[in-house]
């Protein structure tokens, strides 16, 4: 069940003050394996012309490292400080002018119900989370990976290839590198 928060009162009342706590399994997403709940605190605050979500969420996803594939738990933590203007929470679906500087987000986390301004927070939250992670997760700095040609894994064990891989997707720079005979060079 996806936590969604009415902001009509909210929005109608400046320097209102909000809290929010979160402890829940996770988010829907295929990518995110929630190792440990999704826990943290938001503060949502009414400054006039627009409403401000600070706050922290912390989780413990479960991935596979992207050099050798084991598994690993990956802690996660997201600092929180977004502003989203008033006009736009309340209508969420006009079209930006030209010139005018629109954050997108609101579109995706903020819909329209019998007219009230609706935030689903569990889809602002998996945006952030999903930001948050690293371009690669790695078991260690360390990590050797996977060998190419036999699959052992390096960090445990040995290569046991006789030979190496030529047919890789790394032979045609291997080739480029290769000392080239003077027929060849057209001497």
């Amino acid at each position: 069940m996806s936590l969604q928060l009415d902001l009509s009162e909210i929005v109608s009342r400046e320097g209102m003050r909000s809290a929010v706590y979160v402890d829940q399994a996770g988010v829907e997403d295929p990518d995110l394996n929630f190792a440990s709940p999704l826990r943290g605190a938001l503060t949502f605050v009414n400054g006039g012309d627009l409403i401000s979500i600070e706050g922290s969420l912390a989780t413990e996803l479960q991935a596979e490292c992207s050099r050798c594939l084991t598994p690993v738990r990956l802690p996660l933590s997201v600092a929180i400080d977004e502003r989203y203007p008033i006009p736009d929470i309340l209508n969420p679906t006009r079209k930006p002018a030209p010139d005018e500087d629109f954050d997108p987000t609101i579109r995706s986390v903020v819909y329209l119900e019998k007219g009230r301004p609706i935030l689903d927070l569990d889809e602002l939250m998996r945006q952030l989370l999903v930001a948050e992670l690293p371009i690669r997760i790695l078991c260690s700095e360390e990590c050797r990976g996977l060998c190419p040609g036999c699959g052992a894994l390096l960090n445990e064990q040995p290569c046991t290839c006789s030979a190496p891989v030529t047919d890789g997707s790394q032979a045609v720079l291997r080739d480029l590198l290769e000392p080239r005979s003077a027929a060849d060079r057209g001497a």
